[in-house]
């Protein structure tokens, strides 16, 4: 049993990240290793990602606090997006007072707008010198760990697939109503909800019976981020707000097909959350999204940015509700074979015994 320090952002964020700091500190790793989590988000207007004076106060305050709280940790397992720069720069700063104490630090991606950012000028740099405080770089889709691999070397850099509890997310009744796309996510519209949105109004005038629920809150870049998306769901869809992730459960039995149409991703927490609850999902085939959907068979994977071919892939899912029981039941089966939280925990804590071997 290894004594480790979980740093990364978590309620009131609720955001992929938050879900899974949520599910390592609740479940299986927490079993097997000794857990303290250090929550870094904050109250406030969110300025994800900006160089803003509240942004470089704050990060300072979060390295003094992680070096505090790493005094006798055996771990630090420091958890970011990685992008864009200034995040970096942050992680970077996060893992180095861990490293200053003596831990081993592990630095986990989740950013799947990794595959856009990093290519940019003088991004490579920035990755390399944010992580050098780090022994062990984990990815959790499979493009970000090839590109981080390109960047670090082979050796640094760890896939670890993100999980999720069967136990806790599970298949419900079908319910005998109107049949509801649901949508869990930020209410932005890189994540697509703009085009979901579109779609939803294409089946409505074809006479598609259906409602469109949106489960989210407002996004790391801002308010002004979700002004369009609130604007456009006025009247076309249902807001549901936001819920914390013990609440996550019985969210997805409010929806008969889940939808994320987002413009990138890493590997969503949300469609694997739908799938263990038993729903099929259309999905944009993005970051490892067609890895974890299996088109065809536990729902669609269709291209990003394409309100026409969501339209498509949703028409053939409200339409069907023999279809929709049948992807559902399969993608539950998938979860269960190679997506687990407890699969997931038993990769991360092999990680943290081969970093501490190596100083032995």
């Amino acid at each position: 049993m290894s004594r480790v320090l979980l740093v990364g952002k978590g309620a009131p964020d609720r955001g992929g990240i938050a879900a899974f700091l949520a599910d390592l500190c609740s479940g299986e790793l927490a079993r097997q290793h000794e857990v303290t989590f250090l929550n870094v988000a904050h109250q406030g207007t969110p300025e994800g990602g900006r160089a803003t004076w509240g942004n470089l106060s704050r990060t300072v305050v979060d390295a003094v606090r992680v070096w505090r709280a790493s005094a006798g940790q055996d771990v630090v397992h420091i958890n970011s997006s990685l992008t864009p720069t200034v995040t970096a720069l942050r992680a970077g700063l996060l893992a180095l007072a861990a490293r200053l104490r003596g831990c081993r630090v592990l630095v986990h991606v989740h950013g799947g707008n990794l595959e856009t950012w990093l290519p940019t000028t003088g991004a490579a740099t920035v990755v390399r010198m944010s992580t050098r405080p780090a022994h062990r770089v984990l990815a959790v889709w499979s493009t970000g760990h090839r590109l981080l691999a390109e960047v670090l070397g082979a050796e640094r850099v760890q896939l670890v697939d993100n999980g999720v509890d069967t136990v806790r997310f599970r298949a419900a009744e079908p319910a005998d109503r109107r049949p509801r796309i649901l949508y869990v996510g930020l209410l932005t519209p890189r994540k697509g909800v703009l085009d979901l949105i579109s779609a939803s109004a294409m089946l409505q005038r074809e006479g598609v019976a259906h409602e469109l629920l949106l489960v989210g809150g407002t996004p790391d870049e801002g308010p002004a981020a979700a002004a369009p998306v609130l604007a456009a769901a006025r009247g076309s869809a249902t807001l549901l707000g936001t819920r914390p992730p013990e609440q996550m459960p019985d969210v997805y039995p409010e929806g008969d097909v889940f939808c994320l149409p987002s413009w990138w991703e890493a590997m969503p927490l949300s469609v694997l959350e739908a799938m263990a609850c038993g729903l099929p999902v259309v999905a944009t085939a993005v970051g490892d999204v067609p890895r974890l959907v299996d088109d065809g068979v536990t729902g669609y994977v269709v291209p990003a940015r394409s309100p026409d071919a969501l339209a498509d892939a949703l028409r053939k899912l409200l339409s069907d509700p023999a279809q929709r029981r049948r992807m559902g039941a399969a993608g539950r089966q998938r979860v269960e074979a190679r997506f687990s939280s407890d699969t997931m925990a038993r990769q991360i804590g092999q990680q943290y015994s081969r970093i501490q071997e190596a100083r032995a």
